[in-house]
């Protein structure tokens, strides 16, 4: 079994096992961040919390609130881990006044997911009355009870096995709740062999899988929550966790009959769960000192190498599958263009050497003009950096500022900070060496000229050991180091 007692959280790149995975869904590649492949021989209750009884427990009406006919339980009758796999059992036996028993179990506060790829591979049972799921509930609700604070059911079936659901609930609170899904009926019985059921959640589209094949998608144009009229990705923008059960009855599949064969067995045997895996657009990372082309953000998808306020690509001439909006650009190439309040996107760069660099974009506005920074490594080195209104989208000027870098592999973050009205375009960024760090005079060598114009006040950069602070004992200490150590020409 492999898995980690805390809680997961792919958006913010947990990298809880060190195992790489294939590329799936849509081309771009996702990294297994945890799974459970019930090797063992008893389920693991430090993810996995069986539920009770009929739902009253849990503020339910009887049934679960579906008029199901089952008692969950966490006996080995209805749950069993072997041979590499769960077995969910449900039984037809009178039980704690219930004619049936099966079982449910669920993972809040234990494993929880904001976005990713969540997958598993299950053999269905197949019956009339059988309601066998793999879904997604949010731990807090904090748009309201459901399903004003969303459902994802990742795969249902029911009855003859047929037919596989995957479907959202979203909206206000129960009655007031709606839905969007699919369905897929290759004409082949699920409960045959097993297959791999997946959905991929991002901020702005839930994609549903069988065994790699697209069956459904939704957009975040399409969900809402009555209670938050204000944040389009509402309520699928905050985590959920897992929950793997098999009801019995029910307003879905009706009750079960005569010719329903109990025991019914769903068998599962692995639940995974993956992140984008953020990689540079091109073979390798951002060279600095040199120039990042804006169009060429890292691979990875929204919420990890970028952030766009809708989810359309409205140049659509580059990248059309991605909602990071681009434009053919009148100097040649590709633009990011109407950048928006609160958008971002990320680039792999590598820093050849520590020191102040010369930060130049190329930025056009038609109106409305902004506001930017440069984050490295999630901190502001660039601090706020203006894009003036130009009179054109395609009429453009280079906007200077200096930045301290580290040397190094690092993520760059273009952020706008703009307000509501501002609005602008970048064609690239451009960054050249001013002053490797230690060359405190400007002169393009560190010597000990360096250290004279230090012990002097006369260096223009005088922040050595690149900490913030310029000409303190550390300074001084960084300096006399490098020189003597041989790093550096003694002068």
């Amino acid at each position: 079994m492999k898995h980690d007692a805390g809680r997961v959280v792919p958006s913010l790149a947990l990298a809880l096992l060190a195992i790489g995975a294939p590329a799936l869904g849509q081309g771009t590649p996702w990294q297994l961040v945890w799974s459970d492949e019930f090797d063992g021989t008893t389920l693991n209750r430090d993810i996995w919390q069986p539920q009770f009884g009929t739902g009253t427990i849990y503020g339910l009406p009887s049934g679960w609130g579906n008029n199901e006919r089952q008692y969950y339980t966490d006996r080995p009758e209805n749950i069993v881990v072997s041979n590499g796999s769960l077995k969910i059992i449900a039984r037809a036996e009178f039980y704690a006044g219930s004619q049936y028993t099966s079982a449910r179990i669920r993972t809040p506060g234990t494993l929880e997911i904001l976005y990713g790829r969540i997958e598993a591979r299950i053999t269905l049972p197949s019956g009339p009355g059988i309601w066998p799921a793999f879904w997604m509930l949010p731990t807090t609700s904090p748009y309201g009870g459901w399903a004003a604070s969303g459902e994802i059911d990742i795969m249902e079936s029911v009855n003859d096995a047929d037919r596989i659901y995957g479907t959202i609930h979203f909206g206000g609170a129960f009655p007031a709740n709606t839905s969007n899904g699919g369905s897929f009926a290759p004409g082949i019985d699920f409960s045959a062999a097993p297959h791999i059921y997946a959905v991929e959640w991002e901020p702005d589209q839930i994609r549903w899988y069988v065994d790699g094949q697209l069956i459904h998608s939704a957009a975040s144009s399409v969900w809402f929550s009555a209670n938050e009229n204000g944040n389009d990705r509402a309520p699928f923008d905050v985590p959920f966790h897992l929950l793997l059960n098999v009801a019995v009855g029910g307003n879905f599949p009706g009750p079960p009959s005569g010719s329903t064969g109990f025991p019914m067995t769903m068998t599962v045997d692995y639940v995974r769960i993956f992140e984008r895996q953020q990689l540079p657009f091109t073979s390798s990372s951002a060279a600095i000192p040199g120039q990042i082309e804006a169009e060429n953000y890292d691979l990875g998808g929204a919420g990890f190498a970028y952030l766009d306020s809708d989810a359309s690509n409205n140049g659509g001439v580059y990248r059309p599958s991605e909602s990071v909006d681009l434009e053919a650009c009148s100097e040649g190439g590709f633009n990011l263009g109407w950048i928006r309040q609160r958008e971002w996107v990320e680039y792999a760069a590598d820093v050849a050497v520590s020191g102040v660099y010369r930060v130049l974009t190329r930025v056009a506005a038609q109106s409305g003009g902004g506001t930017f920074r440069l984050e490295f490594g999630g901190v502001n080195r660039s601090g706020t950096i203006a894009a003036p209104v130009t009179g054109g989208w395609q009429q453009w000027t280079t906007v200077e500022k200096t930045a301290t870098l580290l040397a190094g592999s690092t993520t760059m973050r273009f952020v706008n900070e703009s307000g509501a009205g501002g609005q602008f375009n970048v064609n690239w960024f451009r960054f050249e060496l001013i002053a490797e760090a230690g060359d405190v005079n400007a002169d393009t060598r560190v010597n000990a000229e360096d250290l004279y114009a230090l012990e002097q006040g006369t260096g223009q950069y005088e922040d050595v050991d690149l900490d913030g602070e310029s000409g303190t004992a550390d300074d001084f200490a960084a300096l006399k180091q490098r020189i003597r150590t041989g790093e550096v020409d003694p002068g």
